[in-house]
């Protein structure tokens, strides 16, 4: 299928990354039905898009005719075959769990027209030995990152059998909605960036759990080094500004240690067990009672947007120096 012939996207699935997703969509000029077997979940999502819109043209990015115009290219539906049934893309980004995805790519397979592709939005899993044959070679992982009406990062892990074509199709779909695709060329558990967080992660929870700083000051750290450095260098080109040499001998320093692997660092899970879960249970890390999770949303994604405006330029080549 090429460029010209999506005209209607569906999103299956309208928890955390959906609602976003069909507003990206939507904004791009493309009729997009939303479905979900919650209809609750179905309902918060136009809630969710009409809060997300808002926001935008607060910050100039939409006119209200835009904003206007996005609503109305959306549509619910509360039944999935006629959500699937004259879908030209199907975005897939329901649960990370390989029974609900099977199942869910069973059914795109059986009532999806026939040249229809397949976008899924999984975060770790291999898609590829899930897929039935009939999508195998109309199908591939284009992982967004939240908030996705605003991160224009997007991974596109290409499978064993994916063709070139649907891969530039997806490439250049991806572009029209002002998103930034990188390719990997073969799959890995977590792709590229859940891997490096992973990492940040794992040494974050032992400088928590050894007390050597607080999360405050290790959140200000961050905040006020690595990442404006970041967003001008990335992660490759600051080696060259520190210089190769130097960076080999701190990799060999037996001063440096690495912290032992730890999956249940207790910073983490003595949190669980209190069921503080994040912005979704008002507590996590830090506290959020009393303040609603749209509003405590909208605050995050105000803030991003004015990030994203001052360094924005940063993105626009692949090397800046």
């Amino acid at each position: 299928m090429e460029l010209d012939d999506i005209k209607k996207i569906t999103v299956i699935g309208l928890g955390t990354m959906g609602p976003g997703l069909v507003q990206a969509f939507a904004q791009a000029g493309y009729e997009v039905t939303g479905f979900d077997l919650d209809p609750k979940a179905a309902d918060k999502s136009i809630e969710i898009i009409k809060t997300n819109l808002k926001t935008l043209i607060e910050h100039q990015l939409l006119t209200s005719k835009q904003a206007e115009d996005t609503l109305n290219a959306i549509g619910l539906s509360r039944e999935i075959e006629p959500a699937l049934s004259d879908a030209d893309l199907v975005m897939e980004c329901v649960s990370e769990n390989r029974e609900i995805k099977g199942k869910v790519f069973e059914q795109v397979a059986a009532r999806a027209g026939k040249e229809a592709l397949m976008w899924s939005n999984t975060s770790t899993l291999d898609i590829y030995g899930l897929l039935p044959p009939a999508l195998e070679k109309r199908s591939l992982i284009a992982h967004f990152f939240a908030p996705p009406h605003i991160i224009p990062l997007v991974e596109v892990v290409k499978g064993p059998n994916t063709p070139q074509d649907l891969v530039e199709t997806s490439l250049t779909l991806l572009k029209k909605l002002d998103k930034i695709p990188i390719v990997i060329q073969r799959y890995l558990p977590g792709f590229i960036i859940n891997r490096i967080l992973r990492n940040l992660g794992r040494e974050a929870f032992f400088l928590l759990d050894e007390g050597y700083i607080s999360m405050e000051d290790l959140d200000l750290a961050v905040k006020a080094s690595i990442a404006p450095r970041m967003m001008v260098l990335g992660l490759i080109q600051r080696y060259d500004f520190t210089g190769l040499d130097l960076s080999a001998r701190n990799l060999l320093d037996k001063d440096f240690f690495d912290p032992p692997v730890d999956n249940r660092p207790k910073a983490l899970h003595e949190r669980i067990e209190k069921g503080h879960l994040g912005v979704k249970t008002g507590q996590g890390f830090f506290d959020y009672q009393g303040r609603d999770i749209t509003e405590i949303n909208r605050d995050r994604d105000d803030y991003l947007l004015k990030v994203m405006k001052g360094v924005g330029f940063c993105l626009e080549k692949k090397r800046l120096v």
